[in-house]
C-alpha cells in the first residue's frame, strides 16, 4: 500500500488516480497525526508525504518515524524553498524529495523506484 500525506485534497486525488492508474493500492491521510498509525501497519511499502500541513507536519511525522525505526521509504514533497534534497539527508528513508508544482511521471517513477527492494 502506498500512503499520500497531504492536506491539499486536489493534489491527493490527482496522486491517487496516477498511483492507482499504476497498479498501486492507495491510502491517504490529510494530516501528519492520522498518517502516524497508518505508517506503522505493515502493509505501508512507500509515503508520499507533504512537510507543511496542519496537526503534525511532515517533519514532525519523519522525527516520529525515525525515532520508532519505521524505515518505510518516504517521498517528500513540499510548496516552498524553505527545504532541499541536502537538508532532508538527515532522515535516511527519505528517498526522493520533490518541489510544488512537479511532474506526475516522476513521482510515479519515484514511487516505483522506492519500492524495489
Amino acid at each position: 500500500m502506498i500512503l499520500i500525506v497531504d492536506d491539499d485534497v486536489m493534489i491527493v486525488e490527482v496522486l491517487r488516480k496516477w498511483l492507482e492508474r499504476d497498479g498501486q493500492q492507495v491510502e491517504v491521510c490529510f494530516n501528519g497525526k492520522d498518517a502516524y498509525d497508518c505508517v506503522k501497519d505493515p502493509r505501508c511499502r512507500c509515503v508520499v508525504l507533504d512537510v507543511n500541513m496542519p496537526v503534525l507536519n511532515g517533519i514532525q511525522l519523519l522525527l516520529l518515524m525515525q525515532a520508532e525505526g519505521i524505515r518505510t521509504p518516504v517521498v517528500l514533497m513540499a510548496g516552498f524553498k524553505d527545504f532541499d534534497e541536502q537538508e532532508m539527508g538527515q532522515f535516511t528513508n527519505v528517498v526522493r524529495f520533490f518541489q510544488k508544482p512537479f511532474s506526475m511521471e516522476e513521482m510515479v517513477a519515484a514511487v516505483r523506484d522506492a519500492l524495489r527492494p
